[in-house]
């Protein structure tokens, strides 16, 4: 098996050279230009010494932002996308936490990059592409290279406010992926229709299922989601065979009941995670696309882009779809209270995930890493790290686990992990909030933002739109006299959820 992901690059230069890598509305690439892209930003970059540095990327998905991940990933760097979409606040917080020597961006967005507040050298995409391919600092680079390296830094939600980077290496991202194309069959006549941002876990999937297998990947503008039919215009257009999509995603078609329009008759495989999918929606899915593959998957960022997958029964007379079995050479059990493993049918426990599939813990943070990524206390005979996910699951007669929620505060929304701390803290900045306490209303699938103080309401989601991404921000504003607190003086959040649940 290769050790780093620039050897899936060149197997893939070599077996399908001239075959289309990548394309979007602007162009596209063929394996050797992406290789070859990838050696001269690579080359350019062994002269900034960035061995070992997590460097910041900024720019939109797209064929070059693939080509400057490589480009780091050649000069012995990890990768961690900047979303432009993200407010500027939230940016400088994760280049303060990456600390890198350089950042590189493009012509688009160097004036906003311009405009933050980072000590970073910046280094612009269009002329790193221009360097000279220096082979032999490129191999001196390739010999010290070990699997065990880091690939890539994806930044989610953080309790603090500040972002939290999951470090993942090569090692993991190369043999999920194997697994993950075999098991589902993908091969190079695939078309992977890409809806995640590259700096959502969803998207590895994507893009090194198009490197091992020689798919083409179609990147699907953003912009898009915001208009179904664009979406079913493309995917039939593109003849696009698979969509390893958000929940969120899938859902803004049925939502819209955008089939009526047209209907996607190339998608082959249609593979979701990030949240529970509805089932009135999936059956609309599988009614349009009678003999397309459904299958649920579920895992999260810390543990390489999935660890379970259920291939869901035509029929689906079920009204909970289970998240399945754990993937090959992945150990995922359930833990109670206690420590003990639950074994038994329909009784609870929090998901733990073991396996070399595991991520390398937290960027720079030490604490957050340990707290989360603990030996096995099932274990007593020798080093084994695994995953505490904070997901409680139970098992199913048939041996499949059935999702049932989150045991902290942290909430799935719109396909996204996030911290309640998070916007607690953000929110808690805002002149005229005194105290804040954020819940989640899972039947309306609504953040609901609960605050002492004499903020107006709109000024309140006007300040947070500056700090935080859009699908964090709550959507709703509740103001309290007093936030009933526990005995020890927390904030009683089960209290405040029933008055809120008896007032509805």
């Amino acid at each position: 098996m290769e050790r780093n992901v620039v050897e899936l690059l060149e197997n893939a230069a070599r077996l399908y050279k001239d075959k289309t890598a990548v394309r979007d509305t602007s162009g596209e690439c063929s394996f050797a230009e992406l290789c070859r892209n990838a050696k001269a930003i690579g080359s350019a970059l062994t002269e900034h010494d960035i061995f070992g540095d997590a460097i910041p990327v900024y720019m939109e998905k797209g064929i070059v932002a693939l080509e400057v991940f490589w480009g780091i990933t050649y000069a012995g760097g990890s990768y961690s996308l900047l979303n432009p979409v993200q407010p500027a606040n939230r940016i400088e917080k994760i280049l303060e936490v990456l600390d890198a020597p350089v950042v590189i961006t493009d012509g688009e967005h160097l004036p906003a990059l311009k405009e933050m507040r980072h000590s970073a050298k910046i280094l612009m995409a269009e002329d790193l592409l221009k360097a000279k391919i220096q082979e032999d600092k490129l191999n001196v680079v390739k010999n010290k290279a070990i699997d065990t390296d880091a690939l890539y830094v994806n930044f989610t939600s953080g309790s603090t406010g500040t972002p939290k980077g999951v470090v993942v290496s090569h090692r993991a991202v190369i043999e999920f992926i194997h697994y993950f194309v075999e098991i589902f069959g993908i091969t190079s006549e695939d078309i992977i229709g890409n809806q995640a941002p590259f700096d959502f876990d969803v998207s590895v999937k994507d893009i090194y299922s198009m490197l091992l297998t020689g798919a083409t990947l179609y990147i699907i503008p953003k912009d898009y989601f915001a208009f179904p039919k664009k979406i079913l215009d493309v995917l039939e257009a593109e003849k696009i065979t698979t969509l390893i999509w958000a929940v969120s995603a899938l859902c803004v078609i049925t939502t819209l009941k955008s089939f009526s329009y047209k209907v996607p008759t190339s998608v082959n495989k249609v593979l979701f995670s990030g949240e529970v999918m509805p089932v009135n929606h999936l059956r609309e899915w599988m009614r349009v696309l009678p003999d397309a593959m459904f299958v649920n998957l579920y895992g999260p960022t810390e543990i390489t882009c999935n660890c379970t997958y259920y291939i869901i029964d035509r029929t689906l007379n079920e009204d909970k779809i289970p998240i399945g079995k754990a993937f090959p050479n992945e150990r995922v059990f359930l833990l109670d209270e206690g420590q003990n493993e639950v074994v038994e049918p329909k009784v609870e426990g929090e998901i733990c995930v073991a396996g070399s599939t595991l991520g390398l813990g937290y960027f720079r943070d030490r604490e957050k890493t340990e707290a989360a990524f603990v030996q096995n206390p099932l274990n007593d005979k020798n080093n084994e790290q695994i995953y505490r996910t904070g997901d409680i699951a139970f098992y199913r007669e048939d041996g499949n686990l059935v999702y049932v929620g989150r045991r902290d505060f942290q909430i799935k929304h719109m396909g996204h992990r996030i911290e309640m701390g998070e916007i607690e803290a953000c929110m808690n900045e805002i002149e005229g909030v005194e105290r804040v306490c954020c819940l989640y209303d899972e039947d309306k699938q609504e953040i609901v933002a609960f605050y002492q103080g004499t903020a107006e309401k709109l000024a309140i989601k006007k300040a947070l739109r500056g700090k935080l991404i859009k699908y964090v921000i709550p959507e709703r504003y509740v103001t309290v006299e007093t936030m009933p607190l526990t005995p020890n003086g927390k904030i009683d959040r089960k209290l405040l959820r029933q008055s809120y649940l008896e007032q509805k």
